[in-house]
C-alpha cells in the first residue's frame, strides 16, 4: 500500500492536540455497555478492507461534531494517552467518499502482518496523526477514526457526555428513532440517569457524582430534567409516606430508563404529589453518591440549562 494515500491527509499548518477519543452510542446501547461493564469490540461490517479479516474492534474518534453525531447521543470519553500506550499503529485506509471524508488507524497490542494495513510511526511517516515533541496531533478537518483491537471497560472512561444526533444521517441505524426524535442533551442525561438510579450501577460515578460544592455539571442537567417532569405528572393517588414514594420512584425511572415514560408517569400518579415525587428524587440521589447533603441547591431547570451551556462550550472541530 502507498503511503501517498495518507499523505493526502497530512498535517501541514493546521492541527488539534489530541487528548481525548470517544466512543458514541446510542441510548439503548449504552444502557447495554452499563450492564456489560464495558464496550465490547465488533467485527467490522462496512466498506473497510478489514471487513473480512475478523478482526475485532472498538471505534473511536477525536471529532465533536457540530451538527450533531453521526453514531448516537452518549459520549463515552477515554484518553488517547492511556489508550495508545505500548500499542502498534497501521494505516488502514481513507473514506473520501464520506462527507467528510475520514481516516482509519488501526491500533494493536500485537504486531500483525497483512497486506491490508501499512505500520505507521505518528514521528516520522507524514499523515494526519503526528507525535511531536511529546505530544500528539490530529487533523481535524477529517473523521478521524481510531479502531483499537480490544474492549474498553467503563472503569477506564475519564468523562461522559451527552449530544444531539444529527438530522440527517444515521451511520449505525437505517431507521433511527434519535435522529427522528432529535432528544435534547437533558432528555438523554435524564433517561440514563433514571436507569443508574433505579438499578444501583455504579460504574460511572466518578462522573456524575458531586463536588465538594455539592454540583455537578451532568448531575444538574440529567436531575434537573427529571425534576421537570416529575413537575407535570398528574398525580392522584394516596402514597405520602417516604419510603412507599421511594419505591414508586425507584420503579417509574426503572421505567423511564427503557424509554417507557408514559408507563413511568402512571405509576408515578399513585403518588399524593408533586413535592413527595421531587423529594423521593433528591433522596435517591443522596443515597446513590453517599452525599446525605446534596440538593438542588435553586430553581433545577435553571441548573439543567447552565449545565446544556456549560456542555455547549465544548470545542467542535467538525462540520459534516
Amino acid at each position: 500500500m502507498s503511503s501517498a494515500e495518507w499523505e493526502q491527509y497530512k498535517i501541514t499548518d493546521k492541527y488539534a492536540e489530541l487528548t481525548t477519543v470517544k466512543h458514541i452510542v446510542h441510548l439503548p446501547v449504552a444502557r447495554r455497555i452499563i450492564e456489560d461493564g464495558r464496550i465490547k469490540s465488533g467485527l467490522i461490517f462496512d466498506k473497510s478492507r478489514l471487513r473480512k479479516s475478523r478482526i475485532s474492534v472498538t471505534w473511536l474518534s477525536a471529532n465533536d461534531w457540530s451538527l450533531g453525531s453521526l453514531y448516537g447521543t452518549v459520549e463515552f470519553q477515554f484518553s488517547w494517552e492511556r489508550l495508545v500506550q505500548y500499542k502498534h499503529i497501521y494505516w488502514v485506509e481513507a473514506m473520501p467518499n464520506y462527507h467528510p471524508a475520514a481516516y482509519r488507524f488501526l491500533l494493536t497490542l500485537d504486531e500483525i502482518s497483512s497486506p491490508f494495513v501499512t505500520k505507521y510511526d505518528p514521528e516520522k511517516d507524514d499523515g494526519p496523526l503526528k507525535k511531536v515533541d511529546g505530544k500528539w496531533r490530529w487533523h481535524p478537518d477529517y473523521c478521524s477514526e481510531f479502531m483499537i483491537a480490544e474492549d474498553f471497560f467503563l472503569s477506564e472512561t475519564v468523562g461522559i457526555n451527552f449530544v444531539h444526533h444529527n438530522q440527517k444521517y444515521c451511520r449505525t441505524k437505517s431507521k433511527c428513532v434519535e435522529q427522528d426524535a432529535n432528544p435534547s442533551p437533558q432528555t438523554t442525561s435524564g433517561k440514563l440517569l433514571a436507569y443508574i438510579l433505579s438499578f444501583g450501577v455504579h460504574d460511572l460515578d466518578n462522573h456524575l457524582k458531586p463536588d465538594g460544592g455539592g454540583r455537578n455539571a451532568i448531575l444538574d442537567m440529567a436531575s434537573g430534567w427529571l425534576w421537570i417532569i416529575l413537575d407535570h405528572v398528574k398525580y392522584s393517588g394516596p402514597l405520602k409516606e417516604d419510603a412507599e414514594c421511594d419505591r414508586i420512584v425507584r420503579g417509574a425511572f426503572a421505567l423511564f430508563g427503557v424509554d417507557k415514560l408514559d408507563d413511568g408517569k402512571g405509576l408515578l400518579s399513585l403518588i399524593e404529589g408533586s413535592a413527595m415525587a421531587q423529594a423521593a428524587l433528591a433522596r435517591l440521589i443522596r443515597n446513590h453518591f453517599n452525599n446525605p447533603t446534596w440538593d438542588f441547591d435553586s430553581s433545577p431547570s435553571v441548573l439543567a440549562e447552565h449545565a446544556v451551556e456549560e456542555t455547549a462550550k465544548l470545542p467542535q472541530s467538525i462540520h459534516p
